[in-house]
């Protein structure tokens, strides 16, 4: 009986397994089916696009249109997806057609810092920027002779690094005067080697003085700063007052450790540059290495420095949502693009997703707090976009409307002042002005609509005829009513 219930469980286990792969094979069939039919879909669509579309495009559009439509399209595409993006469409592409999309993309993004996003992301400049480079700086690419020529007389001109420790003063002009004398030198040789004597020495110091640092923080216990900090001591929460994390940064200027560069410029008379930094200290193990994500000391078992870190900006964060903008080239705090923040090419700053319809500036965030006076560009607190186009922190926006309506800029009114005008029209209805003032009329100037007109007197508010806005200045003195505009009101 034992036997005959084995061989039953054996034959339907066997069936089961044989239905089984008869119905997985028939869903892997319909799914190969269902990815073929979408691909060749996808293919005659773009195949479309390219054919009857692409043309339309540069016929009915400008190229400024064209400009603000690829900004628009990329300005909500995060970093991480254009540089997963970029090799694999560029590999698909002709050489000319990789320059054109390029040349395309560099156009809608000029007010920004994408191809120093571009640069610093893969390693290595563009041969377009590289040209850029070398027509700033006066050498061409078809001056390769040139260049050649100088490597070859290097030596022959360039004394040695002992050699200009040893120089005064008087013997490097004694050189100079050899060089101007050599009338076989090219005149663009002659300028190249009397400008490498001046800087000669103070270059040869500048590269000994990483030596010395090196030297002297060989041993981590040697650096100032070689100890943790604590955003909570209590908890033991590594970190300082502004972040959260679990290491210190390296500061490449002064061979100092800091918690982070808000730190670091509290206590120094210069300001850091992270992007520079190139080392870091765990504050669990407190070992010196290279600056990254994880802690590379066996003891630490690779534990993480912070939630968030950024390899371009070496900024660490374990507290907030933090994403990289590649058009700032810097992180911001938010969810990232295309999601709850888009990036305006024209303006060259990040916006909420709801202040797309904003009035644009260019390069607006480039410029300073009217009222505290901070960088906007790079500053960490919340920017506000007002209805003029200028900018100003959001915490100063609050304090400064408590007093006042119209930017400190342009002076122009800072939103709907509708109600505070009625109640300024009923209060002017209700006053009575001194007899020998009712016949008189003043020149203003409307902030708003910038248009000149005539109001009748009074010592604070002036209406406009046009815009009936009270955002006005007086722009002439007292003049007789006979010359007011019919069109005050």
């Amino acid at each position: 009986m034992p036997e005959n219930l084995t061989g039953t469980s054996t034959e339907l286990s066997g069936a089961y397994d044989g239905d089984f792969l008869r119905k997985y094979n028939e869903l892997a069939t319909k799914l190969q089916g269902m990815c073929k039919s979408i691909r060749v879909t996808l293919d005659h669509h773009i195949f479309r696009e390219e054919l009857e579309l692409w043309p339309l495009f540069g016929r009915y559009f400008s190229v400024e249109e064209q400009d603000k439509l690829v900004g628009r399209i990329i300005g909500t595409t995060c970093a991480e997806v254009l540089q997963s993006m970029l090799p694999w469409v560029t590999s698909a592409l002709t050489q000319d057609e990789q320059n054109k999309m390029m040349d395309t993309w560099k156009q809608a993004t000029k007010n920004t810092m994408f191809n120093d996003w571009l640069n610093e992301c893969w390693k290595k400049p563009s041969e377009s920027s590289l040209q850029n480079e070398m027509s700033g700086t006066g050498i061409s690419l078809k001056d390769n002779d040139f260049q050649d020529s100088l490597d070859q007389c290097d030596q022959m001109f360039k004394p040695g690094w002992k050699d200009i420790f040893r120089m005064n003063q008087n013997e490097l002009e004694s050189e100079i005067r050899k060089v101007y004398r050599d009338s076989t030198l090219d005149p663009r040789r002659k300028a190249y080697l009397v400008q490498n004597l001046l800087t000669s020495r103070w270059i040869a110091a500048q590269q000994k003085l990483p030596q010395a640092a090196s030297n002297e923080t060989s041993n981590g216990e040697d650096i100032l700063g070689c100890s943790p900090s604590f955003r909570d001591p209590e908890k033991q929460i590594f970190g300082c007052e502004h972040y959260k994390r679990n290491c210190k940064l390296h500061a490449a200027c002064c061979c100092k450790l800091f918690t982070c560069r808000f730190c670091h410029d509290k206590v120094s008379d210069h300001s850091m540059d992270r992007k520079a930094t190139l080392e870091m200290m765990c504050m669990g193990c407190l070992k010196i290495q290279p600056v990254g994500p994880l802690c590379i000391t066996p003891s630490c078992s690779r534990i993480l420095m912070a939630n968030y870190y950024c390899n371009i900006c070496k900024f660490f964060d374990d507290e907030r949502n933090v994403y990289h903008c590649p058009f700032c080239n810097l992180c911001r705090v938010g969810k990232g693009l295309g999601i709850d923040y888009f990036h305006c090419m024209t303006c060259n700053c990040c916006l909420g997703t709801k202040l797309v319809n904003h009035k644009c500036l260019e390069k607006g965030l480039e410029t300073n707090c009217p009222i505290c006076c901070d960088f906007l560009f790079t500053s960490s607190a919340t920017s506000r976009p007002l209805p003029c186009g200028h900018y100003m922190h959001s915490a100063c926006f609050q304090a400064y409307t408590c007093s006042h309506y119209t930017c400190p800029i342009c002076s122009k009114s800072l939103g709907d002042m509708a109600v505070y005008f009625g109640m300024l029209d009923a209060l002017l209805a209700a006053e009575e002005l001194p007899e020998e003032y009712r016949d008189r009329c003043q020149d203003i100037l409307c902030n708003d609509c910038d248009q000149k007109g005539t109001a009748r007197f009074h010592w604070l508010y002036h209406k406009c005829g046009y815009c009936a806005s009270y955002n006005t200045r007086v722009i002439k003195t007292v003049i007789p009513t006979s010359y007011c505009s019919t069109t005050h009101q």
